[in-house]
């Protein structure tokens, strides 16, 4: 039986098409991650009779992006397409910061950003590092480092009350992109827990 040409067309288009279907992978997706704090340690039982406000947080230039960064030799830094925060990390930041002063109980009143209530005290900060340091790659490890400044704003000063640079360096057990928002996890937590101590060992009135 001789083939017309139309028919020759068809059936090579037809193995085209399935052979594209064969070799193609499929596309490859990003990938969310959260970023937040969970607080264990028990509520204070007195907790400081005044209202704290907090400020959004800000970030340096370098870490205002959402997709997770690498130090990976020397200063070199790169960054991943395909993994990243769910939201800008310093919105992240100042969500877990809301929730974990609101779990301590520290203060009488802990008010949002946005809240047109003012404050005898403003927390503000940013966030100075977010990595994942895989420069050793026998010792890979998230790192944070996150500057605090607690305010008195009820005086014409403004006055600081609190002053700190916090920063954690979280090893992990491989170099993940899991593993890394894991250890960023920790290090949230664990700043957060030293701040809370610091703002707990401040003697604040209105």
């Amino acid at each position: 039986m001789t083939m017309r040409p139309r028919e020759y067309a068809v059936i090579a288009a037809t193995a085209l098409a399935l052979g594209a279907c064969g070799l193609s992978r499929p596309p490859v997706e990003r990938v969310d991650y959260f970023l937040f704090a969970s607080r264990e340690a028990p509520a204070a039982t007195a907790p400081k009779p005044v209202a704290i406000k907090v400020r959004p947080l800000r970030a340096a230039p370098l870490f205002e992006r959402k997709e997770f960064l690498y130090r990976v030799e020397g200063e070199k830094i790169v960054s991943d397409f395909y993994n990243e925060f769910a939201e800008a990390p310093d919105a992240l930041i100042t969500y877990a910061l809301i929730g974990w002063l609101k779990g301590s109980r520290l203060f009488a009143t802990v008010i949002e950003p946005g809240v047109p209530v003012d404050a005898p005290y403003m927390l503000d900060g940013s966030i100075a590092a977010l990595f994942g340091d895989l420069r050793d790659p026998a010792k890979p490890a998230a790192v944070m480092a996150i500057q605090f400044y607690l305010v008195r704003a009820g005086n014409p000063d403004r006055t600081i009350v609190l002053d700190r640079l916090l920063r954690e360096r979280v090893e992990i057990p491989n170099r993940t992109p899991q593993a890394i928002a894991q250890g960023y996890n920790q290090a949230l937590a664990l700043i957060l827990s030293a701040l809370e101590r610091e703002l707990a060992a401040l003697d604040l009135r209105d």
